[in-house]
């Protein structure tokens, strides 16, 4: 997808993620995870954005049952 971005002419203007789990916790791993977002896409650190949120044991979320991930990616020309 990224190569195709590219193809296409754009590039990464800027990535806004939030992963929503109550376990395990992701704060300690934060920075990790948006350096291996940056070397997948190419991007600089200061474009990617990265929260984690839990869902205070309401549905399924919250019970440790399932996790969401929300992204959403602003694509600019070159």
């Amino acid at each position: 997808m990224v190569q195709l971005m590219h193809k296409a002419g754009y590039e990464l203007g800027n990535l806004d993620a939030t992963l929503i789990l109550q376990k395990p916790k992701v704060s300690p791993h934060k920075e990790a995870i948006r350096a291996n977002l940056c070397n997948l896409l190419g991007a600089h650190p200061s474009v990617v954005n990265l929260k984690a949120k839990t869902h205070e044991k309401v549905d399924s979320l919250g019970e440790n049952r399932s996790i969401a991930a929300h992204t959403v990616v602003l694509l600019m020309r070159r």
